[in-house]
């Protein structure tokens, strides 16, 4: 039996990183019917989500510590405390270069074998930071490059970007992210002309500026423009609310902030935009896919993995706002047009990005590292 081990942080709640993982051992659990054998570490808090829940109802052992009141340095010790004594594993899997950095020194003597899973590059992603974040975070994301037996970057996209400037080539295998395929496979909506949908941290580099300015555009050369719900919120919120109304195009817009029932907005929605300057994999994009939305994204990194340009939606030039409103226009002018794309963003959903098709390629990669 192959015994996999993993300590998940949840002081903060499940990040999107930790939430993959998740996805991924309950995929590896439904894929191999009690021959693989999964332990996980965490805190309570990993218990307030459905998709933590059924990693254990699919049988998954849990150790959840009742350690969140803890200042964190003291979170991880009890973390790597308890990783050290749950017994002898084969693999010692992590979700991020921060919890491979702290966990490592128990996971060596707990598992035969590393596994780290890389969700992003940052030398991109902490370029905004202050200098002891980007020094802090470029340590532990070189160690784990270093220090880890196999490495499963989340894209293609990035494990060419990682094998170019780091080398490492021979540990690393592409493994793309899961979708909760329960959450976001639901039944078909009819379309009544829904809004256009963002699912996006409000971040700079998730582009979008470049969706408001579409939605102008659209307003001008079309005298009509689609309403744009925003879900999600973060830093750039009161640079975008201002965007809107310089644009003229306020009432067109709704920040909806922070949202727990995504899935409800993503349904009713006619198209999904995903318009990120920087996207390792891009989840919002492989989740509206799984909803059977046609999904109009940019051409940056992974999402060319996920949008199959002219089948599944449309990509277009990242930063480029009217090519982003000509796609956009094209898929709302075209109901038949939108119907095929979902129905054929559905299937390749589910023939790529269910937690059982992932799970099969993450199985090669615990197989393999395991014969090295």
């Amino acid at each position: 039996m192959l015994r996999i081990v993993s300590a998940i942080p949840a002081k903060q709640g499940l990040t999107g990183a930790s939430l993959a993982l998740v996805h991924v051992l309950l995929g590896v659990l439904r894929k191999t019917d009690g021959r693989v054998h999964v332990t996980v570490i965490t805190s309570a808090s990993a218990m307030r989500y459905p998709a933590f829940r059924r990693l254990i109802q699919a049988g998954a052992e849990a150790h959840i510590l009742n350690i969140d009141r803890f200042s964190s340095p003291l979170y991880w010790l009890f973390l790597a405390l308890k990783l050290l004594l749950s017994g002898r594993h084969d693999i010692a899997h992590f979700s991020t270069p921060k919890t491979f950095f702290l966990m490592y020194p128990a996971a060596v003597i707990a598992a035969r074998r590393t596994v780290l899973t890389l969700e992003g590059y940052p030398p991109y992603e902490l370029a905004g930071s202050g200098l002891f974040s980007r020094l802090l975070g470029m340590a532990c994301w070189l160690a784990g490059l270093k220090l880890a037996d196999s490495v499963a970057a989340c894209s293609e996209w990035l494990r060419k970007i990682v094998e170019r400037s780091h080398g490492c080539g021979w540990k690393i295998s592409t493994v793309h992210n899961p979708v909760d395929h329960e959450r976001f496979n639901i039944a078909v909506q009819k379309d009544y002309g829904g809004p256009v949908v963002i699912v996006a941290r409000l971040h700079p580099v998730k582009g979008v500026d470049t969706a408001l300015k579409a939605i102008a555009h659209m307003r001008e050369k079309r005298r009509t423009a689609p309403k744009l719900l925003i879900v999600g919120d973060g830093v750039e919120r009161p640079r975008l609310e201002k965007l809107a109304n310089e644009l003229g195009i306020a009432e067109n817009v709704e920040f909806l902030g922070h949202r727990y029932d995504v899935e409800n907005y993503v349904k009713n929605a006619s198209v999904v935009l995903v318009p990120s300057r920087y996207e390792p994999f891009g989840m919002p994009a492989a989740e509206a896919a799984a909803a059977g939305k046609p999904v109009v994204a940019s051409s940056a990194g992974g999402l060319k993995e996920i949008v199959e340009n002219g089948v599944t939606g449309f990509l277009f030039k990242t930063d480029d706002h009217t090519d982003l409103a000509e796609k956009v226009g094209k898929l709302l002018d075209d109901f038949s047009l939108r119907m095929r794309m979902g129905q054929a963003a559905r299937e390749r959903a589910f023939e790529k990005f269910t937690p059982e098709a992932v799970a099969s390629q993450m199985l090669k990669v615990y197989i393999s590292t395991l014969r090295q």
